[in-house]
């Protein structure tokens, strides 16, 4: 039986090369959010470490900072979005990984991001992500007793194939766990977001990095947004909290409101995917 609405809290932190100081950080501002009453709480991309060696510093799972986040949700009783963690792969490259943890304490699931940040930004540097990460192959949904969540991080927001075909399948809630640059996060950020929330007539829940990384300085301003396409709250440029009421029943009175996921026209084109992964706990 799912809740009438819950409280969802955006943990934006600005994470970097000391992985103690990172974990501290993040239990600080979880231990704030569930005393405020989030019942989900998420994290930002690479919430473990950002460095020069990232490779280096992949995870194994289990390992450290998902028995951290299993103990955390099990302590609260809250479900926990772990932002993403690099995670070993024994075949070559690291993944790029969100999990997922109910209240119990359990994984519920885990994604790996789908979309490698490989671009030239005009008058700033070259990123290439695929060079040390490797990419997923699965478009993920944990279906929960709060909502149905679809997952991504960062670059994926720019495709928006991906979460029509989340919405088509079910999802309520996006979840996007990101490291954004400050360089492009002024110009896209928000009009990606509220976009993706717009189109699919769902939240968007968007956890950025924020502060001075290796490679860029990232943009910050996590934002929770409506079925609507309203910004419900943001963050600044610092580490802090950024908290709202989710009530799933918006989805659907939004959806009544404006069929669009009702008019697509199956008879001339169709987005569907062979890589799809639902999880359900109800």
């Amino acid at each position: 039986m799912r809740k009438n609405s819950f409280k969802a809290a955006l943990v934006q932190m600005d994470s970097g090369a000391d992985e103690r100081r990172n974990m501290w950080r993040a239990e600080a501002l979880l231990d704030k959010a569930a005393t405020a009453g989030a019942s989900l709480v998420v994290f930002p991309e690479t919430v473990d470490y950002i460095g020069t060696e990232m490779r280096e510093h992949a995870k194994t799972v289990p390992g450290q900072w998902d028995q951290f986040f299993s103990s955390k949700s099990k302590d609260y009783g809250i479900y926990i979005h772990g932002g993403s963690i690099t995670q070993g792969n024994d075949r070559g490259n690291p993944y790029n990984t969100s999990l997922i943890f109910g209240p119990d304490g359990s994984c519920i699931c885990d994604y790996k991001k789908l979309h490698m940040f490989d671009v030239e930004v005009a008058g700033g540097p070259a990123y290439r992500e695929s060079d040390g990460i490797e990419p997923g192959n699965e478009i993920v949904l944990a279906d929960t007793a709060l909502a149905c969540f679809g997952l991504s991080i960062c670059y994926d927001v720019r495709f928006p194939e991906l979460y029509r075909i989340m919405a088509g399948n079910g999802a309520e809630v996006m979840i996007v766990a990101a490291n954004f640059t400050r360089a492009t996060g002024q110009k896209h950020w928000k009009t990606l977001l509220r976009a993706r929330a717009i189109e699919n007539t769902c939240y968007v829940l968007a956890c950025c990095q924020c502060g001075d990384k290796p490679s860029f300085t990232a943009h910050g301003h996590s934002m929770i947004i409506s079925p609507m396409g309203e910004v419900l709250a943001e963050g600044g440029d610092e580490e802090t909290l950024v908290m709202a009421w989710i009530a799933p029943d918006e989805v659907a009175n939004a959806r009544q409101q404006i069929p669009s996921l009702g008019n697509v026209r199956g008879d001339v084109y169709q987005l569907t995917s062979r890589n799809l992964r639902i999880y359900s706990e109800i």
